[in-house]
């Protein structure tokens, strides 16, 4: 439940896991903070981001003058990926519902298609249908996109 609130702003598989275990911490710590003003979901959301977020400033390292160079390169980088997801966030946005939860659930949130059949109420070959569709219509989305 927490991942949405992490693979936001770490994109690595591997490193998405180590800020879910500091997310489970976090929570288990603050528990008692949970006042029920939300839902848990809105409220876990916000210590899985803050995590992220706190695990991000962390891991980055310190740059000296010798680095700008380098600096400079990672945050074309970033800059480059966090554009790249905004516009496939936007692609997604505009496919029709029905396509569009099911590529959100795959792509996004990595549920199998099992778990996106139950959750639907779909059959499997519904979900492998929607989602082939779906990812051709984010594909002529993202051509659009991209002005190509």
């Amino acid at each position: 439940m927490a991942y949405p609130g992490i693979s936001r702003h770490v994109l690595a598989r591997s490193a998405q896991e180590d800020v879910a275990q500091e997310v489970l911490i976090a929570v288990a710590r603050s528990i008692h903070r949970y006042r029920g003003d939300s839902k848990f979901t809105t409220w876990l959301y916000t210590v899985a981001r803050n995590t992220a977020v706190a695990e991000l400033r962390r891991s980055r390292p310190s740059v000296s003058y010798d680095d700008e160079a380098a600096s400079e390169q990672d945050a074309l980088r970033f800059s480059s990926r966090a554009t790249d997801r905004q516009i496939i966030q936007a692609a997604i946005g505009q496919l029709p519902a029905i396509f569009r939860e099911v590529v959100y659930l795959r792509d996004i949130q990595r549920l199998s298609y099992e778990d996106i059949a139950n959750r639907e109420g779909i059959a499997l070959n519904t979900v492998r249908s929607r989602l082939s569709r779906g990812r051709a219509l984010l594909a002529t989305e993202l051509a659009t996109f991209r002005g190509l």
